[in-house]
Parts: structure tokens; sequence; C-alpha cells
């Protein structure tokens, strides 16, 4: 990341606040007339690129591949090692859904890893989210609004700037990993499926357009409502060849009596379904306890082991009846995260530097009960970005965090998030950014 490049802007901006203030006002208007939605409002969002350079892009390419390496070989070491299964916990349903071959070669076909990635190309892994990964629609419809704007206007006279295609190459890599399910070049019927209260999520009607563009009939479905007969999953009338699975694994655990005609088409192998379950066995947080105890991992390298300490934060299990952790996480307070271990938008993350000892104390008693991790606080990258407060605009010092969205282990965009809070994400302040590749011209 180039300095030069954010410090450009800046000036850009504050030698033309009274244009760029109206011109937000228009931005504004766009963004809450697209597809960019959250829960159904427009999302947050800051009028301030994340400038990208080919050198990032490439540092981005090089951690996914060494990481990709690493998260193979645990869920190989899976499905193989009934006693390294045990290190995870899963029911006995969750066990049987991920060892079943969902009948495809790629085990993580899609995930949106979150890193703090420092402007020195230093990084640490937040998490890796592998398991209904979101955030598509935000991406593009920022970055082509925002790409039209008088903020980038100069930027687009000396500079190229390039953002991500996230659509329609999920959907060639979904159809390539249902051609290897089928044996065949006919395309499935597609449905796209998560729990729905409601009208279905903008990012659904969107996905659906590009699925209906590569000629794949497509329906938006709420897995309850799918039947199991004669060998093939229906919704009503509507045979479904192939599933883009949004339902996240632990809601579909714990509902599994109604959702049996999927688990059932799924384990007798009669729908193709991406991604796979199998995928919980790196989406789970436990994952990262389970990377840094060299007893359970002998069968990482040397190598792996140290790209492991370097850039994954150290966590173990947190369990109350074990008295040296929880001395530990009191005594480590401002360095110490509490995160369970599956659930998502930050849901229960609590960063003890927020807390005082005796708020994080009752935190420990009464949140952290039960499946629950401890994990060291990463140091988290900041930048000054534009945020426009009584109509002035003033550059603030944000963190962020980057969300490097991969499709069938190849890395395919970017997504950023900023706050000024030390959680980024839905349950607090959040913003989103557009994020692009910058090269001169």
């Amino acid at each position: 990341m180039k300095t030069q490049l954010f410090q450009e802007y800046q000036a850009k901006v504050l030698k033309n606040q009274p244009d760029f203030i109206k011109d937000y006002q228009s931005v504004l208007k766009r963004v809450a007339a697209s597809p960019a939605k959250y829960k159904g409002k427009p999302v947050e969002f800051l009028y301030q690129p994340m400038f990208l350079t080919k050198e990032d892009m490439g540092r981005f390419e090089e951690i996914i591949n060494q990481l990709m390496v690493i998260l193979n070989k645990v869920v190989h070491q899976y499905l193989k090692d009934e006693k390294f299964r045990q290190y995870f916990g899963f029911s006995p349903l969750l066990e049987k859904l991920i060892l079943k071959d969902p009948g495809y070669g790629i085990d993580i076909p899609m995930g949106r890893f979150d890193v703090f990635y420092h402007q020195n190309g230093d990084f640490q892994f937040c998490e890796l989210n592998a398991d209904g990964s979101s955030g598509m629609t935000e991406a593009r419809e920022l970055e082509n609004i925002i790409l039209q704007s008088k903020a980038l206007e100069p930027f687009k006279e000396q500079y190229q700037l390039e953002g991500f295609e996230l659509f329609y190459s999920w959907v060639d890599a979904l159809l390539t990993n249902y051609e290897d399910f089928s044996g065949g070049l006919e395309k499935p019927n597609v449905a796209i499926v998560d729990w729905l209260q409601g009208s279905p999520p903008s990012e659904f009607e969107e996905f659906k357009k590009a699925f209906e563009a590569r000629g794949c009939a497509t329906v938006i479905v709420d897995p309850r409502n799918l039947s199991y007969r004669n060998g093939q999953l229906y919704h009503e009338g509507f045979r479904i060849d192939c599933i883009y699975r949004r339902a996240v694994t632990w809601e579909l655990i714990e509902r599994q009596d109604e959702v049996q005609d999927l688990i059932q088409a799924y384990l007798e192998g009669n729908v193709c379904v991406v991604g796979p379950l199998r995928s919980q066995i790196i989406h789970n947080k436990i994952v990262f306890a389970i990377l840094h105890d060299p007893v359970k991992t002998p069968f990482l390298t040397h190598k792996e082991r140290a790209f492991v300490q370097a850039h994954i934060p150290f966590t173990t299990l947190f369990e109350q009846e074990d008295q040296e952790v929880v001395a530990y996480a009191i005594e480590h307070k401002d360095r110490m995260v509490l995160k369970p271990m599956d659930k998502y938008a930050s849901q229960g993350v609590r960063i003890g530097k927020d807390f005082t000892l005796e708020q994080w104390q009752q935190i420990i008693n009464e949140e952290a009960r039960e499946d629950y991790l401890l994990q060291e606080f990463c140091c988290i990258p900041r930048l000054p970005m534009a945020m426009i407060k009584e109509e002035e605009v003033h550059f603030i010092e944000n963190n962020y965090l980057l969300g490097l969205f991969v499709y069938n282990e190849k890395l395919q965009g970017v997504y950023t998030r900023t706050g000024t809070q030390n959680i980024i994400g839905s349950v607090v302040e959040c913003y989103t950014v557009p994020n692009f590749v910058v090269q001169g011209k």
C-alpha cells in the first residue's frame, strides 16, 4: 500500500471541500438506490477508497496460496484421522455431513479470509469465513458508484483504477464444481439456499441474475421449503440440481428437524451443494487453536508452523474450569480477546482493553461459559479516512480490515470494512469502503 496515494486523495478533498460535500450527497442517494443493502437498509460507507497496488495483490495471492496449503492439510487430516476429528468437538450429524464426499475436488470452494494488513506488508488473520460468506454486492456497488464520483476524477487522469468482479466469477467457479460432480456440461437448475424472512437479501437477487445470465434457471429458497422425492430435490415443482449454500452450518445443525429433506438428499449424493459442509472444518474458529498446537498438527512442516506463528493470532480453548487459562486472561486483559467458536458479524466478541478489570471478570463469569476461545489481540492497522461531520470533511484515524475473497482456492477480490472502534463489524460501528487497484497510466 502506497501512503502517497492516500495523501494525494486527502489533499485533493481538503482543497475542494464544498464540491466534495456536494458530491457526497449525490453519492449517498445513488448508494441508497442501489442493491448495496444490509438487512434491508443502505449499507453504511465512507467516501474514501482503499488504494491497493499490483504489489499488494501479488502479496495477497502469495498469502492465500500459503494458507490454502495449510488448510487443505487440516481438512485431509480430519477426513482420515478419527482422533484428529475429536479435537473439533463436532456433533455426530455434522461429522457425518463433513465426511460425506461432496462429489467434486475442492473442499473450500468459497471463503472470505479477513486479514489485518499493514502498509508495510505485515499481516495477521482475524478469522476465516468459509460458511455463507457475503459482502460482494456492497463491494461491487460502492466501487461502481464511487469510481464515477468527482473525488476520483483527478485520480483517473493520472492513474488506472480497477475494481473486482465477484459475481460471474463465482458462478463460473460453482459451475466448474458442478461439472466435476455431474460428469457433464449440462447447465444445472440452481437454488440459492438460506433461511428467509420476508424478501430475499438483495445480494441473493444479484447472484440469481448472474446465474440466469449464464443459462442456469435459478430460485432463492428457504431450506425448510425443500422436498426430497424419488431421488430428486425440489422446491415446489422446480427440480434442484445444484445448491449455492448460504445457510450457515451451525443453524442447519441446530434446526436439523426442519431440513431433513436437504440433509437426506446431500447424504445420498443426489444434489450438488457448493459449499460443502466440510468447509466447517476451517470456518470454526477452533481451527486457530488447533493450528497453534504442535501435538495436534505434526503434519505441518517447519515452514508452515512458522507461518501459523507469525500470521495467525495465538488462540486457545477457554474453559472456566481451567483456572490457569482464566488467570492468564485476567492478568493479560489488555492483550486478550474472547470469541465464540462459531458466530458471525462479531457477535459475542469481547476485547479486553475495551473493558475495566471488573467488567472483564464479569464477562468471563457470565458470558464466556461455553464454546469460547481466548485469543491474542492483533495489532490493528489504521489510516486517516474521510468522514463528514457537521458539513465538514475530517480525516479521522480508522481501523481497517481487509476481506480476501477466495473462489476455488484462488484470490478473486477484496472487501474492506473500517471503524474507529476495536471491533470492526455490524454489531458496532462499521463502514464499507470501495477498493481499487491503482496503476500509473
